[in-house]
C-alpha cells in the first residue's frame, strides 16, 4: 500500500495497486507521500550528522558511530593566508545560515557565511558532499555512517 497526495486539492489517497496518474477527486497531479516523508526523515538525520561533522571539522562520534570525512580548503582560501584560513574554519564551525536550495529538507550541506579578516568581510562557501567508502560515488544510504564519507570543502565564491 502507498499513499499519494494531490498537489491541487491536497487529498490523500491510499492505493494497493499501481501508482495513480492523477487525483481521483479533482484530476490534479499527485506525488508519493510515503516516499516524500521518508526522504524528509532521512534528510533530517543527514542534517544532524552534517552539523556534527561541520562543527568538529574532523571525524566525530555521533550516536555511537563515527562520522568519517575530511576538510578540503581551496587555493583561494589558502592564498588569503593562515589567519584567514583559521577564521574561515571557525566561521564554518559556527555557521547556522544554511542555503535551502542545497539542503533537501534539512540536510544542511551548504552555507555562505562572511569571514571577517583585517577589517573586511569576505564571503566564503562551505559544502558537504557525501561519498561511498571508495570516494567515487554517493553512498546507497547516505545516512549510514558505515558507508558514507563526508568531504567538507571551503572555497571562495569565484571557485565554486
Amino acid at each position: 500500500m502507498a499513499r499519494f497526495q494531490c498537489l491541487t486539492c491536497n487529498a490523500v489517497e491510499t492505493v494497493t495497486a499501481s501508482e495513480p496518474q492523477s487525483c481521483a477527486r479533482c484530476g490534479g497531479p499527485v506525488f508519493d507521500l510515503d516516499r516524500y516523508m521518508t526522504t524528509r526523515a532521512e534528510a533530517a538525520i543527514i542534517g544532524a550528522q552534517n552539523d556534527a561533522f561541520r562543527k568538529a571539522l574532523a571525524p566525530v562520534e555521533w550516536q555511537g558511530q563515527t562520522l568519517r570525512g575530511r576538510v578540503v580548503v581551496t587555493r583561494g582560501i589558502r592564498d588569503m593566508g593562515p589567519d584567514f584560513v583559521q577564521a574561515a574554519l571557525a566561521t564554518t564551525r559556527e555557521d547556522e545560515n544554511f542555503v535551502d536550495d542545497h539542503c533537501r529538507y534539512g540536510a544542511r550541506s551548504f552555507g555562505m557565511p562572511e569571514v571577517m579578516h583585517e577589517g573586511d568581510a569576505f564571503r566564503i562557501y562551505w559544502k558537504i558532499d557525501l561519498y561511498e567508502n571508495d570516494g567515487l560515488m554517493g553512498p546507497e544510504v547516505e545516512s549510514d555512517p558505515s558507508q558514507t564519507i563526508r568531504v567538507l570543502t571551503l572555497c571562495l565564491p569565484d571557485e565554486y
